[in-house]
């Protein structure tokens, strides 16, 4: 079994609270904007900055807690 692109570990993990199309959605923009790069090239090492380019949005629509606990599942998988 291979292990999923970062890219799309960080969807997944939207999706719960985004719903599936809007997180592959602010994945696909968030990854082009912070990262310059398309989500299917996102490394595990760019997760971080990834992470930190969503937070402002996923903070507006869930609040602090929610987002802390996304961005804290996402450190701890791609430290």
């Amino acid at each position: 079994m291979t292990a999923p692109i970062p890219a799309e570990r960080v969807a997944a993990l939207l999706a719960e609270y985004l719903g599936p199309h809007t997180a592959r959605s602010a994945v696909r923009t968030f990854a082009r904007a912070a990262l310059k790069v398309d989500p299917e090239r996102v490394r595990p090492e760019d997760v971080p900055r990834l992470s930190e380019a969503l937070r402002p949005m996923l903070r507006t629509l869930l609040g602090t807690a929610i987002c802390a606990d996304i961005l804290g599942t996402l450190a701890r998988e791609f430290p």
